[in-house]
């Protein structure tokens, strides 16, 4: 009998038989490795919580308001009923009678020299010694004793403007380079002039601008 049982056990793993064993084989492993991974306690790591940034409010400034500004009002100003009176920037260099005008395109006569010529000037008389006075404020030029012309001051002033005063008394109270204003005694009337001794006392008085020589009533005026 126990042959028989051999014999059985023998024919079952010789043929088929031994695929059979090694299936059941497999699935006790697998079974086993089955519940052995089923009781092992499975940890999950917890995440930590970010942490939190603790922001504090800036602290808020206080409103300041500009004191307010105050315009003080204009002080009223005094009424003027009459314009200032003005200083003038050319006088009349003599209270006089013009005897000879100026004239540079007609022929004058010439009592002194018994001659017909031009006249570059005007001729201002006035008694012996009367204050001559600068037209303008400038700087004396010049002061001299022309032969013809006699003691003579000359002045240049803005504008490239120059007067010329002649036939004035010999001793005058300006020098070259003296600076002058308007109205400022220079002289006196004299005879000096031997081109015009025939007129007696009077100002030969003369005006250029840029050294051409210009009617002297354009410039200050004289009376006739």
């Amino acid at each position: 009998m126990n042959d028989s049982r051999k014999g059985r056990w023998k024919a079952m793993f010789g043929g088929r038989g031994y695929y059979i064993a090694l299936a059941l084989c497999l699935a006790a492993v697998g079974t086993i490795g089955y519940f052995a991974l089923r009781e092992r306690p499975v940890t999950v790591k917890q995440q930590e919580p970010a942490p939190t940034l603790d922001i504090q409010p800036a602290p808020t400034q206080p409103v300041v308001k500009p004191a307010p500004v105050v315009i003080p009002e204009p002080e009223p100003q005094p009424e003027i009923n009459e314009p200032a009176e003005l200083l003038p920037q050319v006088v009349s260099p003599l209270d006089g009678t013009t005897v000879t005008v100026f004239s540079m395109t007609e022929l004058l006569y010439d009592t002194t020299m018994a001659d017909w010529r031009t006249h570059d000037g005007i001729d201002v008389q006035a008694e012996e010694g009367a204050a001559v006075k600068t037209a303008a404020g400038g700087t004396v030029q010049s002061v001299t004793d022309d032969e013809l012309m006699g003691t003579t001051v000359v002045i240049d002033h803005e504008g490239g403007y120059s007067t010329r005063y002649s036939s004035l008394q010999k001793d005058v109270p300006v020098t070259a380079g003296q600076q002058v204003v308007a109205g400022e005694v220079i002289g006196r009337v004299g005879t000096t002039s031997a081109a015009e001794s025939q007129m007696g006392p009077h100002l030969h008085f003369s005006v250029s601008r840029d050294g051409a020589v210009i009617d002297p009533r354009d410039y200050v005026g004289s009376e006739e």
